[in-house]
Formats: structure tokens, C-alpha cells, sequence
């Protein structure tokens, strides 16, 4: 398993694009602003012939872009352009050359949605550690859809992560004084995919988080009865987070919350809820492939304990 260098800046950053194509005249815009915050910005895997399916490119060529970025040693960071479809395609590839990868030192990739199935496989298959938060292009919208800070990649990896309004949904969350595991998930549509296939994520002492958009509630219910009908389900816990619109109303987050809650009450391990990940205007971020720790909060008289649960992941370079 690759180790994570010591004292890594996280300054040499490459951006890559690896699913649905991406508008060309705004990649100035983005490095720009990632240079703003200190990063050293190549464009060179920014590669682009759209293909029949609207991605960048052909699997194949597509995944060649990858692994020559992922083998590159100048590189410390891989932020990913955007999501959109088609990553999945690519683990075939990505497992062809698992031992070449596994002979490198690790790098840090950074995005979400469909940027899930390239995360499930540098985390399970490789050991390495990722970051799940906003795409390269979601800093365009910066103050309008998106009000997430940009990640502080050298920050995350030295400080770790402290989220104290984790809401526990059911009983099991709620009577749990500590709970921990190694982290894994990010889009529910791209984790299920891989359900009962190859590249399904060994479950064993992982706590799963969980986040998508543009799936109804009666979808999203379906999508939790395949949860409580997986086979060797051996979670340590799960995490849900923003399954509603940009901008919802009242109803539409109660909607999808009592959808979660139903499946909470049924499900036989701690299930929690925290909205500030995902396709919202906060996308806060995790850690996948390194421990998480769940714990419940006590009030500030230490008499009683508060409804919120805080999760805690510790510095890379603390172990």
C-alpha cells in the first residue's frame, strides 16, 4: 500500500478532466483563481475531443489522461474539472495498471459526484487518501451557488476536519458514545453502481457517506431499499448528506429528511445526517480513506448531551 509523503506543500497542482465535457473559454477563470490561493496550476491533462456520450473523450483516451497524471511525479495534486458521466467507465483501466500505481509514492485528488467512482478506486484499491469537495469549476459560481470556501488542500491534510452539527438519525446514532472507521462513499447513484460488481468497496470497519441531486424521493427510497437488502453489510455507520435542489423549499428538505429517517429506523447500524456536503451551496470536505471518528456532544454545562453528534478526522502525518 502507498504511503503518503511527508511534508508535502500540495502546491503542484494539475487540472483533469476525466468525464462529461467542460466549456473551454472558462479554464482561464479557474486557474486563475487557484492561483490566487497559492497553487502552481498546469492545464496539460485538460484535454478535449468530445466524444458520441458528451464526454471529453473516448474511454480508452480518457483513461491513458489519467494514468499519465496519476504516474506523474511533479504532480501533488489532482483537481478534477468537473463531473457530469462516464468515470466509471474507466476502473477497467485503472485496475490494469493497480501494480504500477501501487510502485508510486500517493497523490491527492480532490472532487465529488461523478469523481466518486476514481476516488472508490484510489481508496480501495491503492490505500491512498482523497479529497471529497467542489470541482474545479464549481469556483465560477463562487457567492451564488456555491458559497464554499476553496479547500485548503495543505490545511485538510495537516489539520484534519471537525464538524460538530452531525445530526444522529436514529436510535443506534443517538445512544452511540464513539464511533469510528476508516471513511468511503461520496455520489449515492456512482457507490451503487458498483454494488455486486468487482469494484464494490469491502465494507469492513468503513463508515459510508452518501450524497446526490436530481433523484425524486420515491427514488431515493428505492435507492435505500437496495441498502437494507445488500448482502455482508458490515458498516460501521452511515453518513447522508444534501439530497434536495440548489434552492429548496421547506417541504422539498423535510421530504427527503423523513425519507432518510424512515430508512434510519429500519437500518441496524448508526445512521447520521449532515446537509453541508454535496450538490448544495456547501459542499464541506472529507477526507475519504482515512479514519473518521463520530462522537456525541455534551452541552457546554456537561450535564447533558446535545442532540449533534461532532465527526473529527485527524492529520494525515499525526499517525
Amino acid at each position: 500500500m502507498n504511503k503518503q509523503a511527508a511534508n508535502i506543500p500540495y502546491k503542484n497542482l494539475a487540472l483533469i478532466a476525466c468525464s462529461t465535457q467542460y466549456e473551454p473559454s472558462q479554464v482561464p477563470q479557474v486557474t486563475a483563481i487557484l492561483a490566487q490561493h497559492g497553487y502552481q496550476v498546469s492545464c496539460q491533462y485538460l484535454q478535449q475531443n468530445i466524444s458520441d456520450f458528451g464526454y471529453v473523450d473516448t474511454d480508452q483516451a480518457r483513461a491513458h489522461n489519467l494514468i499519465q497524471a496519476l504516474l506523474n511525479p511533479t504532480i501533488e495534486v489532482l483537481w478534477f474539472y468537473r463531473g457530469g458521466g462516464g468515470a466509471l467507465n474507466l476502473l477497467p483501466y485503472l485496475h490494469r495498471y493497480k501494480q504500477q500505481l501501487l510502485a508510486i509514492p500517493a497523490k491527492v485528488i480532490v472532487g465529488f459526484s461523478d469523481v466518486t467512482a476514481i476516488h472508490g478506486f484510489l481508496n480501495n484499491e491503492l490505500g491512498w487518501r482523497s479529497i471529497h469537495g467542489v470541482n474545479a469549476n464549481n469556483h465560477l459560481e463562487m457567492g451564488a451557488t456555491n458559497l464554499q470556501p476553496l479547500p485548503d488542500i495543505t490545511a485538510l491534510m495537516t489539520r484534519g476536519v471537525v464538524y460538530d452539527n452531525v445530526l444522529p438519525l436514529n436510535a443506534l446514532a443517538q445512544q452511540a458514545a464513539s464511533i469510528s472507521g476508516t471513511l468511503i462513499g461520496g455520489n449515492h447513484t456512482l457507490v451503487a453502481a458498483t454494488f455486486g460488481t468487482h469494484y464494490q468497496a469491502d465494507f469492513e470497519d468503513k463508515i459510508l457517506i452518501l450524497e446526490d441531486i436530481g433523484v425524486t424521493f420515491r427514488q431515493l427510497d428505492r435507492y435505500l431499499q437496495q441498502l437494507l437488502f445488500l448482502k455482508d453489510d458490515n458498516l460501521k455507520a452511515i453518513i447522508f448528506g444534501q439530497y434536495y435542489s440548489i434552492d429548496p423549499t421547506d417541504q422539498e428538505r423535510m421530504m427527503y429528511k423523513a425519507v432518510l429517517q424512515q430508512f434510519a429506523a429500519q437500518y441496524d447500524k448508526p445512521v447520521y445526517y449532515f446537509p453541508f456536503f454535496g450538490h448544495g451551496k456547501y459542499n464541506q470536505p472529507f477526507i475519504l480513506g482515512e479514519s473518521i471518528t463520530l462522537q456525541r456532544n455534551q452541552d457546554s454545562t456537561g450535564l447533558d448531551m446535545t442532540e449533534y453528534a461532532t465527526c473529527i478526522q485527524t492529520p494525515f502525518h499525526s499517525k
